[in-house]
Order: C-alpha cells, then structure tokens, then sequence
C-alpha cells in the first residue's frame, strides 16, 4: 500500500466517526450562509446577492485532495406592513455544493430551493426574527474503476484479477429537507448582534447504494441514514470608532457523534475615508469532540477585501492533530466572492464574511 493511499485512510478514520456521511465543513461559512442556515436568505442589505466558495483540503501532503465547491444565489423583496410601518423581508434562493473524494472519485452532490420569511419586530432596536426551509435533493456517486479489492492482487506486484466482490448501483439520489431561525437586533448604531439555529437533513434519508429492490440477500445491510445536523451559530458587531468594527464569532455543529465548535474574531477595516473599501483580518480556531475527547483540531487565518459589491475572501487552516504532526503538513486553502447588488454596507444585519 502506498504512503498516499495510507494517509487517505488515516484521514478517513481519524478525523471523523464515518468521514463520507458528514456534511464539509467551511472556515467562512458566513461567504456561503445557505450552506449554514436557510434562514439567512435575505440577511443582507441589497436586493440580491450571488456566493461562490471552494475548499481544497490537505492539498500539500495529497496528490489528489478533498476538493469541495458551492456556490449560491438569492434574491429579496421588502414588504411594508402599513399597521406597523415596517419592513419584512421574503427572500427565495438556490444553493449548489459539490464535494469531492478524488481518489476515489467519491462525490457528494447537493442541489436546494431556500424560501424564508423575516418577520420586523421594531424600529428602535432594529430586531428581526426570521424562518427559513430548503428543499432538494443529495445524489452520491463512487466511480468503482478506482477501487481494488484483496481478491483481485496476482500475488506478484499487482491487483489485476477480476473481483467477485458485489458492487451495488454506484449512484444514490434521495429528498433532502432542512429548516432554521434567525434573529438580529441593533440597538445602537455602533453595536449588533445575530443568533441563529438550524436542523438540516432532519429526515435522515437513506444513502446506502444498497437500498435497491434488485438486491434480495437478506444478509446485505440496506440501510445507511444520513445523519442530521443541528447548527447553532451567532455573533456581535461592536464598532469602537467610524474606521474599526470587531465581530467575534461562534459555530456550533452536531453532526451524528462528532460535535465542531468555530470561534473566531475578525476585524472590519476602512482603508480610507471612503465608504465601501474594507479590509478583514483575522484569526479562526475550530475544536472538535469525537470518541477520542476534545481537542484543537486546527487553526485558521483569514484575509477579506471588500470593495463596493464585492467580497473577496482568502483562509488558510494549519492541521494542529497528533495525525498532523506526525506526518506532513496538512493545510487547507479556501477562496470565496461575494458579490450583494444594490449594496448598502451600513445596514446587513448578518455578516458576509
């Protein structure tokens, strides 16, 4: 077995309970919001707005590393409710993740439609309370032309015999279902904050390749759910002075047994005394809980340009494991745009970045 083959498989078991039946995580999940909570479909100043993102992780020790790309677009409309004189907001969207064991040629394939409703409850401390619902669907595929098996190795320096091994239907496409709240307030003008919660894949659909009616053997597991995920996440904005806004962070995600906790803080900057031209630097520090306890899993950099509509963002994730440091450096690299048109900066009541 090769040093590459041996390290995907150290990965695949160490650094998750069940690796291909966990969502990818994102260190700017707040560049690709749709993929956190559906309830953040609207949480902009703008009529709309388009995000892509692409993580390519341990790209340095891999040839062929976990490649994972999303892209998302929405669009809102401002409603006025004369008896109140405020605004609510509905927002619909559509969100596009694709991520990509390719060594195996492992794909996950995720396509969803996102509506939410964002309810003004007052004008003097800006609080909004909002729902949100995706719907889609979640295809995973294998290529089985990568995949070897013991009974196929000649004995001598190859795996060249055919296999007797079962392969079952190498693609599996079922209904995906997610929902989540959202809630801001903005009681000053140099002070906001936001909190949000999420419960995605809450039908736990089947994803075995097994589950097909071809497949009779009674001995053959055709049951493998997808487990739900539960997302809490929130944050404040705290503004010092017109050229600085801090905005520390929180992400919680329970996924099946393994639990991931994001903080980070980063700090707005205005180049110069014209508006729309930020700078946005900080760090990001991600701990996990699995059967082997707690720990810092990695710790991340991250850089952002915005400039009118745009947002360019850049991190970069240092491994900090005992997997990591006994063997070569795995880093991540991860590139998102935002582009919010019609964009108005001082008044988001979520981040976008």
């Amino acid at each position: 077995m090769s040093f590459r083959i041996f390290l995907i498989s150290a990965v695949f078991v160490l650094f998750s309970d069940n690796m291909i039946a966990q969502d990818p995580h994102f260190t700017q999940f707040y560049s690709n919001s749709l993929q956190l909570n559906p309830a953040t479909s609207g949480t902009y100043s703008g009529t709309y707005r388009v995000s892509m993102i692409y993580r390519d992780q341990y790209f340095q020790p891999l040839e062929e590393s976990f490649k994972t790309f999303a892209a998302s677009g929405d669009v809102k409309l401002n409603i006025l409710d004369k008896k109140s004189d405020l605004k609510d907001v509905i927002s619909m969207g559509l969100t596009f993740m694709s991520d990509r064991v390719r060594i195996f040629d492992f794909n996950t394939n995720q396509m969803l439609l996102t509506f939410a409703y964002h309810k003004a409850l007052d004008k003097r401390y800006k609080q909004t309370l909002g729902i949100g619902f995706q719907g889609g669907i979640l295809q995973r595929a294998v290529n089985y032309e990568n995949l070897t098996y013991h009974d196929q190795f000649n004995a001598i320096d190859a795996y060249s015999n055919p296999t007797s091994e079962f392969l079952p239907p190498n693609n599996k496409t079922v209904p995906d279902l997610s929902a989540g709240l959202y809630y801001s307030i903005s009681p000053s003008k140099t002070t906001s904050a936001h909190a949000g919660f999420a419960f995605q894949h809450f039908t736990q659909p089947n994803v075995s390749f097994y589950d097909d009616p071809v497949i009779i053997n009674s001995d053959v597991e055709k049951t493998s759910k997808y487990p739900s995920r539960i997302t809490f996440h929130g944050g404040v904005a705290i503004k010092p002075n017109y050229r600085i806004e801090i905005l520390p962070r929180v992400i919680v995600l329970q996924q099946g047994k393994k639990l991931t906790a994001q903080l980070s803080s980063l700090f707005k900057i205005k180049f110069t005394s014209r508006t729309g031209q930020y700078l946005h630097l900080g760090p990001l520090f991600r701990f996990v809980n699995n059967v082997n306890g707690t720990s810092l899993e990695s710790m991340a950099a991250m850089l952002g340009i915005e400039r009118s509509n745009f947002i360019i963002g850049l991190s970069y994730d240092w491994g900090l494991t005992s997997l990591v440091r006994d063997s070569r450096n795995f880093s991540t690299l991860e590139l998102s745009l935002v582009y919010i048109g019609e964009h108005d900066n001082d008044t988001n009541f979520c981040p976008q970045f």
